[in-house]
This record gives C-alpha cells, sequence and structure tokens, in this order.
C-alpha cells in the first residue's frame, strides 16, 4: 500500500489526467452559458423566458439523457482498443447506428406528443420545438466525437468542443438582443446552434481518430446500452426535473415561476457543472487502471475524489446559502431566497457523490448496477413531491433533495459491495 499511499500525499495528482484541459473549456462553456441565459432572460422578459427555461430542462433531460450512453461505450471501447493497438472505425460505425435508431424513436416520441408540449410549456411557440429536435440530433452527434476524444485523450480537443458551444450562444443571443429580437423562437434556435458549431470546431483535423481495426460486435456496444440508457436517463432527470415540474405545477399566477427556478438552479449548479471536466476524464483512466489491475492507483483516485467532493458540499452549499441570493438577484435580476439556494446547492452537491460512484462502476463494467443504483431516486422524486410542501420551491427542492439522497445511498451500497469483490 506505500505506492497508494505516496500517491494520496501528491496533491498534484489528486484528480485524473485530462481534468484541467477539460475544465478550462467547461470554463468559458459556463461563463458563456450564464452570460446566454442572463442576455436571454433581459431580452424576453420574465414571463417569456419561462418557455426557453422549459426548452433548456427538456434538451438537457432528453439530450444527455438518451446520447451520452453513446460517448461512455465509445469512450471505454476506444480506450481498450488504444491499448491495444487497434482502431476504433468499426466502433463509430457501430455506435452511429445506434445513436440513429435513438434518435428517430425519440423524434416520433415527440412528434406524438408535440400539440399538448407546445402549447402547455412552450407558449405556442412550434419554433421551440423545431429547436428542440435540432439540439437533439446535434447532441447525437457530439456524443460520438466527444466519446473518440476522450477514449483517446485528446482532451484538447474535448475541451474545445465546450468552449466552441459555450461562446457561439452567448456570441448569437447578443447579436439577437442588439438588434431588439424580443420574441422566444430565435433564441431557442441558439440553443440549437451551440452544438452544431462545436461539433465543427471540435472535428477539425481529428480524422486520424478513425483508424480501421477489426470487427466489432454488436453485443460490445447493445449489450450493456440499455442499462446506461436507464442510468443516463435517470441522472438527467435528477438534474433537470425540477424546472419541470414547476412548470407543471405552476398556477395561472405562476408562469414565470420555472425561469426563475432555473436560474437559481444554475448558480446552485456550479460546482456540479466542473464536475463534467471530471467525469470526462474519470472513465477512461479508471478504465485503464482496472484493465492493469492496478487496483491502488484505482482506489487512489477515487478516495481523492470523493474527499473533493465532500469538501466542495460543505463549501458550496454554505455559499450558495450566504451569497447565492444576491448572485441571481444581480445577474438574472429575479429574487429567490436562502433556504431555496442552499437546498438547490446541497441536492446538486450530493449528485456530485453518486455520480462519482457511477462512474466507477461504468469503469469497472457494472452497467446494469449503475441502473439499479439510480433507480431508487428517480422512484423517490415523484412521490416525496406529492407529499411535501404546498410551497412550490419548497416541494420541489425537497423532493429532489430526499430523491438524490436516495440515490446516493444505492450506489454506495452497490460501489462498496463491487470494489470488494476486484479487491
Amino acid at each position: 500500500m506505500s505506492r497508494l499511499a505516496s500517491r494520496l500525499a501528491n496533491p498534484a495528482r489528486a484528480l485524473p489526467s485530462g481534468t484541467v484541459t477539460v475544465g478550462l473549456g467547461l470554463a468559458i462553456n459556463g461563463l458563456a452559458t450564464y452570460g446566454f441565459l442572463v442576455v436571454s432572460r433581459r431580452a424576453l422578459g420574465e414571463e417569456t423566458y419561462s418557455a426557453l427555461a422549459v426548452l433548456w430542462a427538456i434538451v438537457f433531460i432528453l439530450g444527455p439523457g438518451f446520447f451520452q450512453p453513446l460517448e461512455q461505450e465509445v469512450s471505454r471501447l476506444s480506450a481498450d482498443r488504444a491499448s491495444r493497438g487497434d482502431g476504433s472505425e468499426p466502433v463509430l460505425r457501430r455506435a452511429a447506428v445506434v445513436g440513429a435508431a435513438i434518435f428517430g424513436l425519440l423524434t416520433l416520441g415527440l412528434v406524438i406528443v408535440s400539440p399538448k408540449l407546445v402549447e402547455t410549456s412552450f407558449d405556442g411557440e412550434w419554433t421551440l420545438f423545431v429547436a428542440l429536435i435540432i439540439t437533439l440530433a446535434a447532441f447525437g452527434l457530439g456524443q460520438l466525437l466527444r466519446g473518440l476524444l476522450s477514449g483517446y485523450h485528446r482532451f484538447e480537443q474535448y475541451g474545445l468542443y465546450f468552449a466552441s458551444e459555450g461562446i457561439t450562444r452567448v456570441t448569437l443571443a447578443i447579436a439577437l438582443a442588439v438588434i431588439g429580437v424580443s420574441v422566444v423562437g430565435p433564441y431557442g434556435l441558439v440553443v440549437a446552434a451551440g452544438p452544431i458549431v462545436a461539433l465543427l470546431v471540435a472535428a477539425r483535423g481529428q480524422r486520424d481518430l478513425l483508424q480501421p481495426g477489426s470487427e466489432v460486435e454488436w453485443s460490445e456496444i447493445t449489450q450493456a446500452l440499455g442499462f446506461l440508457l436507464i442510468a443516463s436517463v435517470s441522472e438527467a432527470f435528477l438534474l433537470n426535473i425540477g424546472v419541470f415540474t414547476i412548470d407543471i405545477l405552476a398556477t395561472e399566477d405562476q408562469q414565470e415561476e420555472a425561469g426563475r427556478f432555473l436560474n437559481g438552479l444554475l448558480m446552485a449548479r456550479v460546482p456540479l457543472f466542473f464536475f463534467q471536466a471530471v467525469k470526462a476524464s474519470l472513465i477512461p483512466n479508471l478504465a485503464r487502471m482496472a484493465g492493469l489491475r492496478h487496483w491502488d492507483d484505482f482506489l487512489g483516485t477515487l478516495y481523492r475524489l470523493l474527499a473533493a467532493v465532500a469538501a466542495i458540499t460543505v463549501v458550496g452549499v454554505a455559499g450558495a446559502a450566504l451569497v447565492g441570493p444576491l448572485v441571481v438577484e444581480v445577474v438574472f435580476g429575479d429574487s429567490i431566497g436562502s433556504r431555496d439556494m442552499a437546498l438547490l446547492a446541497a441536492s446538486m452537491c450530493l449528485l456530485m457523490l453518486a455520480l462519482s460512484l457511477a462512474m466507477t462502476l461504468v469503469a469497472l463494467g457494472k452497467q446494469r448496477q449503475v441502473a439499479f443504483g439510480w433507480l431508487p431516486g428517480v422512484v423517490t422524486f415523484p412521490i416525496l413531491v406529492s407529499l411535501v410542501s404546498d410551497d412550490l420551491f419548497l416541494r420541489v427542492e425537497l423532493a429532489l433533495l430526499g430523491a438524490v439522497m436516495a440515490a446516493v445511498v444505492a450506489m454506495g451500497l452497490i460501489t462498496w459491495r463491487e470494489l470488494k469483490r476486484v479487491r
């Protein structure tokens, strides 16, 4: 255990390689995302902005939820093949077919519910529905590319994807605001433009990623995909369901509340947003350590990550309660209470803990167990939201916190059991 002790004592190695590079791209994306939403909020007004907020929530439930498993599997298989000198072109070809099928089924379902969705959530703006479909298509292609980039440790390009996505959105939103556009449709199309430009920028000069290789069996991609889909949709559900729930539960005189809730949630989610840098590099790094059976390094990386998440949780909740309301008011012009910000920050920080454990299981090839780990959280949310406070924000916040805690407990028990087995 001496090597493990020395690695734990070295703060420079506290995070997986590639985290800083991806983190820079995410930092730019994060600042640009806040810029896009601030500009949109000021240009559209509170009530109209709520329709854009609902679009944002649906995009980030369905997009990452249904296509993130493709990134994870392409990343895992590409990293494994690269370690053996095998090419990834067959992996991408098979994954693209699966992605096209997912997009087709998802689009069909959305078209069926589109009249009700547009009427109740998009304020009758069909442009927002078009933006939703375009964004999902771009998400699917982007996740395939990001899987290749992370699998081959091309973290500079991976970070560039995020940076260009955010810059595109904020630049176009500013242009719309400057020329006086105050209807929501064009801003919805800007949401779709981000991943399209990011895909083109990050893919430039990366043709060498697609090297010929041994044929990949369908089972290698699809065997765990069902469980990964359950896990990914569950994760996206817990991340974004709050805004959609507020929109559903709001009365006639609360139509602007979804936008206000989103603004508070975005501020509470700042630590979780930058955690995406860790996610991008964690799976291929842990998968490589597991493949080589370097269990001391594997556990050392995990323990340091969990310790960092615990520290961030304490600081994040305190900071959200103390300065969160002021920041939301200054940035977005909306008011939100300290209690609301503290509860939102607690649920988002605990979600980082659940994600850390989930990524550990994915790296061990335990995709089925990841799905089972998320399910208690998904089941808990609708139960709690129907039982707790009559206060609109509080009932959603308490339900979200309880759901995330259920997922953390389940994921922790499963991870502990699986680590005992491999050790």
